[in-house]
């Protein structure tokens, strides 16, 4: 059964969330197994992976956490901001607001009879034409800007859930095979992600999922290889627990 217009708008606008999802789970995974895996490689003992694990899942939640109620924040009030400039426009000058709005019309195709009933008919309205002018003429529409408390809690919650994914094996699990889990984990995980981000955006799962596991596969590489040149240069690893 089809969904009303309203709910319609509803579940875009929620699924518009996954931005702060995807980015904070890739970010917590791919930073974390790239951190472990180069600790691994420097020879870090067990207490010393997991304490810098620790550390880094927590401070890279707030940081990112952070960063998307700072940008957020700021992009509702640039947004907000425009808004009621363009509504002051409107109410200043009512027939450049018109014959904005006419041409946009008028470009995407309508006759210019067409568009001068339907500008005309709209100024009757001023809460319909001026919502109409700033998403044709100006192209600010009337989209829903995410809540920055929210985005923040979703960035901050997933990139958690990503960096703990990884870190678990270490707590546990032999140091050399800890790491080939937590590559497992890691891997499958954002394969996950982008199969269900590929759904979403109507692409193909398979080959979503599969560009996130070698974005994953890239990032533990180049952790693990940092390491092997810090325990080169170092000139001796670290005391192994």
């Amino acid at each position: 059964m089809a969904l009303p217009v309203e709910a319609k708008r509803k579940k875009i606008e929620a699924r518009g969330r996954i931005r702060e999802f995807v980015f904070g789970i890739q970010d917590g995974l791919i930073s974390t197994v790239g951190l472990l895996a180069g600790m691994q490689a420097a020879g870090s003992s067990r207490f010393v992976i997991l304490m810098a694990g620790t550390a880094s899942v927590c401070a890279g939640a707030f940081s990112m956490s952070a960063g998307a109620y700072l940008s957020s924040k700021a992009e509702k009030e640039i947004f907000d901001h425009e808004l009621e400039k363009e509504a002051k426009f409107v109410e200043q000058e009512p027939y450049l607001a018109q014959e904005g709005l006419l041409d946009a019309l008028h470009r995407e195709g309508l006759a210019r009879e067409a568009c001068y009933r339907i500008v005309q008919l709209m100024h009757e309205q001023k809460s319909v034409f001026v919502a109409t002018f700033q998403e044709k003429v100006l192209g600010l529409g009337s989209a829903d800007v995410n809540n920055p408390v929210k985005g923040a809690l979703v960035m901050a919650l997933s990139f958690i859930l990503g960096g703990v994914l990884p870190l678990a094996p270490f707590t546990f699990m032999p140091l050399h095979w800890a790491l080939l889990w937590a590559v497992t984990i890691t891997g499958t995980a954002l394969f996950g992600v982008g199969m269900f981000k590929g759904r979403l955006a109507g692409q193909p799962m398979g080959r979503s999922g599969l560009e996130f596991f070698v974005i994953a596969l890239l990032a533990t590489g180049l952790g693990y290889a940092v390491g092997l040149l810090l325990e080169r240069f170092a000139g001796a690893p670290l005391p192994v627990g």
